[in-house]
């Protein structure tokens, strides 16, 4: 009897069959698609692959102001798709290796759990202590009438890189759909961003969205809020999106509509109910160790519909392990750090200022724009939001503006550590480097 079989490779999967290999666990990992899962060959890795090309072209167009005149540059859009290629297939090696290496079992194909000690795959049954599911999530579907016309993609077509297109309308201005419009649009492509809440990015900070909005339109990013895609039609050997925005029909000329209106858990080749396994349209439920109503199977990251986010899914199994072994793991996952890679970056970690109304709290902002490292980037956009609890505690960070995603992590350590204001006042931060806008925030606290 095997001590545990992970059933899913992305992430969550595959870093938690190798915390549990190293931790003296017999380990089974199965993936019936591709290791990696949807983060690393349709996600997370080619989109920043994509990003960085993108941040280049921005930094390129703007030369001018170092001194560096470039008249004439062009875009190999194969090299772009090789080089997106190559990353992926080298994590893919690296942790492949890393498997090997631990000499983990990855078996290739689709599993069925029989029992909660029972999984069938391939043909064969194997028997084992603990199951844990962690089969991920895929895309929502969006009906409307013309959603099986050629123009129509996912974002997993378009990252496919087969082609880029000159006029782009994305359906759903979330973490997705945001990156995706801003990568674009540095491709001289006409990006219209349509979102059928009343500001992009539903779940940040206020003043970050609205900031966000700005920066994206100052690009050149059309953006519709409170509006909804109608219909994609075509007409004289053109696509239009249908959009109704403000009581009115808008049509946009198109040659790629992006459909990102979310994700839904993934929950594949499992028969939920006859295993008697709890579980909603929103996720499998779990308690606070990720294991399920069925004693000895464990659900951990997007399958569970709790903060779809690789890294969770990692601790999320992490956890798990932590507790088939019989060791308590202290993991603040009220505290998880999420980036959106748009240009400027968005960092967040934390509570919003809107869940501390009602309540004493303090709050701060510092600009980028007074930031000596920032202006020598030419990268001055944007500013770092901390809130403080009526304690002196910091309970909250959001950053727009360069680097975003590496500084959110100084403020993440600090506040697992629940130091008060007043000592993080005391950390030195070194001159002149973009993390001095943490300690200058800080500073305006009293």
């Amino acid at each position: 009897m095997r001590d545990l079989i992970i059933i899913g490779a992305g992430p969550g999967g595959f870093d938690t069959a190798i915390y549990a290999k190293e931790m003296g666990l017999d380990v089974v990992l199965i993936e019936k698609h591709k290791l990696g899962g949807t983060c690393l060959n349709y996600g997370c890795i080619p989109t920043k692959a994509l990003y960085h090309n993108a941040k280049k072209l921005k930094e390129l167009k703007s030369l001018e102001v170092f001194g560096i005149n470039v008249e004439n540059f062009s875009v190999d859009y194969d090299v772009i798709r090789t080089r997106k290629e190559t990353i992926v297939s080298n994590q893919i090696k690296n942790i492949l290796t890393t498997i090997k290496k631990l000499k983990i079992d990855l078996i290739e194909g689709e599993a069925t759990i029989l029992d909660n000690n029972t999984v069938l795959v391939n043909g064969e049954e194997i028997k084992t202590k603990n199951i844990i599911i962690a089969t991920g999530s895929s895309p929502k579907k969006l009906n409307f009438p013309g959603n099986d016309l050629d123009v129509v993609k996912k974002s997993k077509d378009i990252l496919a890189l087969e082609l880029f297109p000159k006029k782009m309308v994305v359906i759903g201005a979330g973490v997705i759909g945001s990156e995706m419009a801003s990568i674009f649009n540095q491709f001289d492509c006409e990006v219209s961003l349509v979102e059928y809440q009343d500001e992009i990015l539903p779940p940040l900070d206020k003043e970050i969205k609205k900031r966000a909005r700005n920066l994206y339109k100052r690009s050149g990013i059309d953006i519709y809020t409170n509006s909804s895609l109608i219909e994609v039609i075509k007409k004289d050997d053109k696509f239009y999106a249908i959009v109704e925005s403000k009581g009115k029909q808008i049509e946009i000329e198109t040659d790629f509509v992006l459909v990102s209106t979310g994700r839904k858990p993934n929950f594949g080749n499992l028969d939920l109910d006859k295993l008697g396994i709890d579980y909603t349209d929103l996720g499998i439920e779990v308690d606070e160790n990720f294991a399920t109503n069925v004693p000895n199977v464990y659900a951990i990251g997007d399958v569970t519909g709790i903060l779809m986010l690789a890294h969770k899914a990692t601790y999320d199994g992490y956890k798990t392990v932590a507790h088939i072994l019989g060791k308590d793991m202290n993991i603040n996952f009220n505290q998880v750090p999420s980036v959106v890679f748009t240009l400027p970056e968005i960092a967040t970690v934390g509570v919003i200022e809107e869940e501390l109304e009602g309540t004493n709290y303090q709050k701060n902002k510092f600009m980028f724009k007074t930031n000596a490292k920032a202006q020598c980037l030419n990268e001055t956009d944007g500013f770092i939001k901390m809130l403080v609890d009526e304690k002196g505690i910091l309970v909250g960070c959001h950053i727009i503006g360069p680097h975003a995603s590496d500084l959110i992590h100084e403020v993440t350590s600090v506040m697992y550590t629940k130091i008060s204001i007043e000592d993080y006042k005391n950390i030195i931060h070194a001159h002149p480097t973009i993390s001095e806008v943490v300690g200058e925030c800080i500073k305006g606290f009293h």
